[in-house]
């Protein structure tokens, strides 16, 4: 079959069914502001702050999920599992997302958030460098820009499925998730991929088999 390809509002989907990969890609438009204070963003910086971001996603999101397909099609009868991967890519227009970025202080501390329905993202500076979200679990530690990305690949309060530190969250006792305090991924993660991913190829479905 080859490849199987979507585009939708959140991402563009390419199901590689000869080398068994799904290839996930969002595509950004940038807008660079600056916090009182701080230089304007120079052509470097940015290139710097999005190839940062972009190896995060990569080392966090990537060659992490294995998914098995099943039905009754030749892709769902082939044996082997497939490998997902995810990737953002700069652009400046036809964007999926619109990530505004702000300069701040190295010890400024701001919010950082995603608005599904609104297709934006709000990022910083010090959302590419490691950070302990609790004192009390000192090893938990994650890049803010990977679990933001999480939220833009569907893991979204609109959805049902949004952040898991609350108290009122099921999974509020697992600090190691990458949605919660931590960086590991959880099979939860992907079910608004999976949902995309079943309406793609004809009596095929796709579920988790492994989570590395």
């Amino acid at each position: 079959m080859g490849h199987v390809t979507r585009d939708i509002a959140w991402c563009e989907i390419d199901i590689d069914t000869t080398n068994r990969v799904i290839f996930l890609q969002q595509r950004w438009l940038y807008n660079w502001i600056v916090a009182p204070g701080q230089t304007a963003w120079t052509a470097t910086e940015r290139r710097d702050f999005h190839n940062a971001a972009d190896r995060l996603v990569w080392q966090y999101w990537s060659g992490r999920a294995f998914l098995r397909a099943r039905g009754t099609s030749q892709v769902a009868r082939t044996p082997g599992n497939y490998v997902v991967n995810w990737d953002i890519r700069w652009v400046t227009s036809n964007q999926h997302w619109t990530v505004t970025v702000q300069k701040i202080a190295p010890s400024a501390q701001v919010t950082s958030s995603v608005r599904w329905n609104a297709r934006t993202i709000s990022l910083d500076t010090n959302d590419i460098n490691p950070r302990t979200v609790s004192t009390s679990r000192p090893t938990n530690r994650q890049y803010p820009v990977a679990h933001e990305f999480g939220h833009s690949a569907g893991n979204t309060a609109v959805l049902g499925r949004g952040d898991e530190y609350p108290a009122s969250s099921p999974h509020n006792s697992d600090f190691r998730s990458m949605m919660n305090q931590g960086s590991e991924l959880r099979t939860r993660h992907f079910d608004t991929i999976i949902g995309e991913l079943n309406t793609m190829i004809p009596n095929t479905t796709f579920q988790v088999a492994v989570i590395r």
